[in-house]
């Protein structure tokens, strides 16, 4: 039986919607944080529209909302405004992901609520940064935005338009606004103080080139080439095999060539002429890989694993999501989870990326329903019955 939960004793009040915050308030969650999720009269977060649907649930907010308390209060209202700073008061943690000047214009700041509650911490996730032009002009922020001007789209060539590369930005986002609030909770824990904290999806998505961010940035003062690098750049990171396909890494090695050509059994190739160098090895890279895609053609995936992993070659099967759904090591992590529901019935989520040994995660509570909790809520931060039912009336709460 666990008995202790890491975050027990947090009240966190989530203003954030979709992606980008609720996916960092789910782990919180998780690990038992009260995360009331404010949402709008009769509609709600956006994703609970967006679907696809088991009955009337969205099955990406789901997947990012379990574990968590929904209240619905209309915030332009005078007395819904009221109870967002009755929730405030008793609140450690306020996290939002809107566009900047909302929260302000509704009198929810920083500024404002820290004189409600002082040691409150105001985390905001916004698309391009706090201030600046893009923040000046309050412009509307998107993964695919960020994407584009953050440096992840990908120029193949002049006649193609570039495409989009990596994961969504919202993702990362979510989990450094996450990195942000635990921080600002450590720093409360020894000095009693609260603070505003920020992050954006341009900032996050140009923080993920930090493996080559410096070589670009400092390239003119560059007076000697990387170590490595010139075959991995060569070789291509997918080959076809005789039932799928399969990932090559030629890292870790003096001489990555010779492992991986004598490994598929074309003998050193780096002993020709034409690859003898790493630089002749990208010159002459087309022929190179179609050397080796020939012979990956000649066995299966399952084949190439297991007789490349034995020779020391790093390789790696390239799965569909429903292929690694079924992964036996993704089955270990725990990362597909189930949780059922009267209405639903038994439903698929992901896991817990983060698996704390002592406190681990838990899975408690069914993603909310629209207001589900308006009452309940209500109640703990001192409403009567009779106060409750005339703000429904108004369509204040729910």
């Amino acid at each position: 039986m666990i008995s202790k939960i890491a975050l027990e004793g947090i009240r966190i009040l989530d203003f954030s919607h979709v992606y980008q915050g609720p996916v960092g308030t789910q782990i919180l969650a998780d690990y038992g944080a009260d995360v009331i999720k404010v949402e709008r009269p009769g509609s709600g977060d956006w994703s609970r529209a967006w679907g696809p649907f088991i009955k009337d649930v969205s099955l990406p907010f789901a997947n990012l909302n379990r574990n968590k308390r929904s209240v619905t209060v209309d915030m332009k209202q005078d007395d819904g405004k009221e109870i967002i700073r009755k929730l405030v008061k008793s609140s450690d943690v306020l996290v939002h992901n809107f566009r900047q000047g909302v929260m302000e214009k509704l009198g929810f700041g920083y500024d404002d609520l820290k004189e409600i509650n002082p040691s409150l911490i105001y985390a905001a996730s916004s698309g391009w940064g706090d201030t600046g032009p893009y923040a000046e002009r309050k412009r509307a922020g998107h993964d695919m935005m960020a994407r584009a001007e953050g440096g992840w789209f990908t120029f193949y060539d002049e006649e193609n338009p570039p495409i989009p590369g990596g994961i969504s930005v919202d993702y990362p986002a979510g989990l450094n606004l996450m990195i942000g609030i635990l921080t600002a909770l450590v720093h409360r824990l020894r000095t009693g103080e609260g603070q505003c904290l920020s992050t954006d999806l341009l900032s996050v998505a140009f923080h993920a080139h930090a493996w080559d961010a410096a070589s670009r940035l400092n390239a003119e003062k560059i007076d000697r080439p990387a170590a490595v690098g010139g075959t991995e750049a060569a070789i291509n990171k997918a080959f076809q095999t005789a039932d799928g396909f399969i990932e090559i890494s030629p890292v870790f090695s003096s001489n990555a060539l010779r492992d991986i050509s004598t490994a598929v059994g074309l003998g050193d190739l780096s002993q020709r002429s034409e690859f003898s160098s790493e630089d002749l090895q990208v010159e002459n890279k087309g022929l190179l890989n179609t050397l080796l895609a020939q012979e990956f053609l000649k066995k299966t995936t399952e084949t190439w694993m297991v007789e490349l992993e034995s020779q020391g070659v790093l390789c790696a099967r390239i799965n569909s999501f429903e292929d690694a759904a079924r992964d036996p090591q993704i089955a270990c992590n725990n990362m597909v989870v189930t949780m059922e529901d009267p209405e639903v019935g038994e439903l698929k989520l992901l896991g817990t990326p983060v698996r704390l040994k002592g406190t681990p995660p838990q899975l408690k509570d069914f993603p909310p329903r629209l207001g589900q909790h308006n009452r309940d809520v209500a109640l703990e931060i001192g409403y009567s019955q009779d106060e409750i039912d005339r703000l429904a009336e108004k369509g204040i709460f729910g």
